[in-house]
């Protein structure tokens, strides 16, 4: 258990993509349960609207999110703020309807170049993370999580 919460609260080393699809996984389930039981009619309603207590949920599995894509990012050697930049993804579309903003494709104007901005951003993402292998042997992260060396 202590390596899932390692993998899921630290930022530095390196991780493999089937740790990074674990972690993953875990912070997708995390994500659907918590909004099940906090905000279920975002499931089912046409327009709800924000909920606080589930938007907190969603910024507070950043942390596990961002562990495992800075980890990722570092495989890769990309330097070291990326990761953490990409954390900045989720805010920028749950925070705005609390505001008046809707980030929605099907809105008209910002909102929906927001939507389409972040979207392909995260496509990027996960098919960095998902499916590009690291830096062959060690890099300055650390070694090469596929030898079996790595923290």
């Amino acid at each position: 258990m202590s390596g899932i919460i390692q993998l899921l609260t630290t930022f530095h080393g390196r991780i493999g993509r089937q740790q990074w699809w674990l972690g993953f996984v875990l912070v997708v389930i995390a994500s659907i349960l918590g909004t099940l039981a906090l905000y279920p009619q975002s499931f089912t309603a046409d327009n709800p609207p924000p909920s606080w207590p589930d938007t907190i949920l969603q910024l507070v599995l950043l942390i596990p999110g961002t562990a495992i894509t800075v980890k990722r990012f570092n495989d890769r050697d990309y330097p070291w703020w990326l990761g953490y930049a990409s954390a900045l993804l989720t805010p920028l579309m749950i925070l705005p309807p609390h505001f008046g903003m809707y980030v929605d494709p099907n809105v008209e104007g910002a909102g929906a170049v927001l939507f389409w901005a972040v979207m392909a951003a995260l496509l990027l993402i996960l098919i960095d993370n998902g499916f590009i292998r690291g830096t062959k042997g060690p890099n300055r992260y650390g070694p090469d999580p596929l030898t079996g060396n790595a923290a």
